[in-house]
């Protein structure tokens, strides 16, 4: 009879026999495939959005006032820069100041900003659906501003004051007719505490007023507050921060300050690996020790099968096909309940909303590969499991098999 039609017969017929092995490797396999699914997603988002988002990427490009020497952050700084190499895009920002009260809100002074589109404040209510970019004369305020509800502005055109400079040191108000388009979260405060957002050629216009120059001269010689240069990669920031630097303007990065950064996600994606050889080597170590104690317990079977003109090749061939049927029995299982139990660690880590951005909306699984890579895994460390008991009772003559009986 053909070796492998009776390791077939003999699972079928001796299941109970092998339910321990099989058990053990499915939960194997559905650990790593649960683990590696959730920390393989985990370490592509965070990388996608942390390590490979904006912030990452961004160098950042400051006018300082106090120094005499400082080159103005104009028009044509913004050309010099996005002709450097790996540059994606050139945020220019200018902020200037305006206020505004009316019957409900008693006084508030806010900072017009030129919005970066690479890192948009977070919206809670809009006119409408796509805001970014405004139009001409539109501006978003925060929900709150210095004790005062903005609220009831959004939608309304109110009128604002802004300064225009009529000799040093000194200015007027000027009433502007403003559009509230929008109101963004007041905690968002990385363009300074109080910032309103309108359109470039609007926060120009005001802040030429107030230096007293013409909207031309403002960007040619008073130039912008500061410039956001984001790079292709991060790993093109180092390179790029150089380049911006050696061209005599004061530039630095956010990648500077989390240098801890690449370290730590690549911590996150060894400790997957670790994860998948620990639990290579318990189903190997199991493979070896229930394969060991069945073929001691089928010591007559051996020895039928030899006194029958069974070769050792022929009965080894069958052991270790045996083991390769439950190999591949239990790894589909553990593929099964490791989906299951993504799914299951997903839904509930998606109640935290510090992780949730970091999970996928389906489940996440691991890679094709990695997938095949752990199933494949767990069927070759099963197989080499049995080799060396196998072997061994493979070896055994028919007189010793039967005594051992």
């Amino acid at each position: 009879m053909n070796p492998f039609a009776m390791a077939a017969a003999n699972v079928h017929s001796m299941w109970r026999r092998f339910i321990g092995l099989t058990v053990l490797l499915a939960v194997a396999a559905a650990v790593c495939v649960t683990a590696l699914g959730i920390s393989d997603r985990a370490d592509s988002a965070a990388r996608d959005r942390v390590q490979e988002g904006t912030a990452n990427r961004s160098v950042t490009v400051d006018r300082l006032m106090e120094r005499t020497d400082s080159k103005p952050l104009s028009t044509e700084t913004v050309r010099t820069l996005s002709g450097m190499p790996n540059v994606t895009s050139v945020e220019p920002r200018a902020q200037v100041s305006f206020g505004y009260k009316d019957q409900q809100v008693p006084g508030v002074l806010l900072y017009a900003t030129t919005p970066r589109p690479s890192l948009l404040p977070p919206l809670l209510k809009t006119v409408r659906t796509q805001l970014f970019p405004l139009h001409p004369g539109e501006i978003v305020l925060p929900k709150r501003a210095q004790g005062s509800d903005l609220t009831p502005l959004l939608g309304h055109s109110i009128t604002v004051t802004t300064t225009r400079s009529t000799s040093a040191g000194q200015g007027t108000g000027v009433p502007v007719s403003v559009r509230v388009v929008g109101l963004f979260d007041p905690a968002w405060q990385l363009d300074g505490p109080d910032a309103a957002y309108a359109d470039e050629a609007t926060v120009v216009r005001w802040a030429a007023a107030k230096a007293g120059v013409t909207e031309s001269e403002f960007t040619t010689s008073v130039g912008y507050d500061r410039i956001t240069v984001l790079a292709r990669t991060a790993h093109d920031v180092p390179g790029l921060l150089s380049d911006i630097q050696s061209a005599g303007y004061a530039a630095t990065s956010l990648q500077q300050e989390m240098s801890a950064l690449p370290g730590v996600l690549s911590l996150i994606h060894t400790a997957g690996q670790v994860l998948l050889v620990v639990l290579g080597l318990v189903a190997l170590v199991g493979a070896l020790v229930v394969t060991g104690a069945l073929s001691r317990q089928r010591a007559r079977e051996i020895g039928i099968l030899k006194a029958l003109g069974f070769g050792n090749r022929a009965v080894l061939t069958m052991f270790v096909a045996e083991t390769g049927i439950i190999g591949a029995t239990g790894a589909a299982l553990g593929a099964l309940l490791g989906l299951a139990g993504a799914a299951a660690a997903a839904a509930g880590l998606r109640g935290s909303s510090e992780l949730a951005p970091y999970l996928p909306d389906g489940i996440p699984l691991p890679d094709p590969g990695v997938l095949a890579g752990i199933l494949l895994l767990t069927l070759a460390v099963t197989v080499i499991g049995a080799w060396v008991p196998a072997r061994r009772a493979a070896q055994l003559s028919p007189s010793d098999a039967i005594k051992e009986w």
